[in-house]
């Protein structure tokens, strides 16, 4: 029987496809025994490694937008827009207070050394910690400081974190690129300049976004960021303001680095879910999110039965 690891990857609001994929593994009998994560893919995985995959689901199905709106703390200092304590103190109600060494099943959490560049990974210590550390996307959450260290978002060095899972001494490793589905034309930052105050829809609906190769430093906060800004910039594809040629950039960036990786350690198995319309912060559409990585598992059934039945 092959030891299955699981690369649980960057990407915001779609990372609770991360719960449809594991519940189709599921499905299939296929129960990973050892978990890496990025960013997002660090909360899931924590989830999934002490076996509470089924309340967090429970929890994101009932999301609205005003949940999101109620977790969102903004803090201009700190080296973020959002403060973070909230979001973290409810993840931290619903997973507990727990050691990373003491969860059910082995876990890594990705971050990377905001100064260095270094990746790190937490194979011990406050979970909480490690999973805030991982998600900390840089100029939207404050980086976390470990030690000397300051730490941000893990998808600034490895987004699809399969060489930790092959690290781990599995046999398979199955990654989850939750940014697959690349979309082809440019991001529009609209602005209404009559408008005073930000709509509800403004404030949480993201616009419609091209996918990335990997979430790091504005990628994930990208919507909510263009929100923000959205009543001083105006721009358009002909004529794109400043936040639309950085997002933009970033993209190309972003896209180039994920596939150098996955293609130096490419995965035994990719899952794509397909998630091009769902945006960074629309955390409300877990139910959409969730069904589409169940949908990935059943397109690549055969493949991972094949894959598995050699060992």
């Amino acid at each position: 029987m092959a030891t299955v690891g699981i690369a649980l990857g960057s990407g915001a609001a779609k990372g609770w496809a991360h719960i449809g994929v594991l519940n189709g593994l599921a499905e299939m009998g296929i129960y990973p025994d050892k978990v890496s994560g990025c960013s997002i893919g660090s909360l899931v995985g924590a989830a999934y490694a002490n076996d509470q995959l089924d309340e967090l689901e429970h929890w994101v199905r009932s999301f609205s937008s005003w949940d999101v709106l109620g977790l969102i703390d903004l803090s201009w200092r700190k080296g973020g827009l959002i403060g973070g304590d909230k979001v973290f103190d409810v993840i931290q109600s619903r997973i507990g207070d727990l050691q990373i060494e003491d969860l059910n099943k082995p876990m890594i959490a990705v971050a990377t050394d905001l100064y260095s560049g270094q990746e790190i990974w937490f194979r011990e210590g406050d979970l909480r910690h490690a999973i805030r550390a991982s998600c900390s996307m840089p100029g939207i959450l404050p980086p976390v400081k470990v030690g000397e260290r300051w730490l941000v978002d893990g998808a600034v060095v490895n987004p699809v974190p399969v060489s930790v899972s092959r690290a781990m001494g599995v046999d398979v490793v199955i990654a989850v690129d939750l940014n697959g589905q690349r979309r082809g034309r440019m991001q529009v930052l609209p602005v209404d300049m009559t408008c005073n105050k930000p709509s509800l829809e403004e404030s949480v609906k993201a616009q419609e976004h091209q996918d990335t190769g990997f979430m790091d430093l504005l990628a994930r906060g990208r919507e909510y960021v263009s929100h923000l800004s959205e009543k001083f910039t105006k721009s358009s594809r002909s004529d794109p303001g400043m936040l639309a040629v950085m997002s933009q950039s970033m993209d190309i960036l972003e896209q180039r680095h994920k596939r150098a990786r996955l293609m130096g350690d490419p995965p035994d198995i990719c899952l794509i879910p397909d998630l091009g319309d769902i945006g960074t912060m629309e955390f409300h559409r877990a139910v959409e999110a969730i069904a589409a990585g169940e949908l990935a598992v059943k397109h690549a059934r055969h493949q991972i039965e094949a894959i598995l039945s050699k060992y």
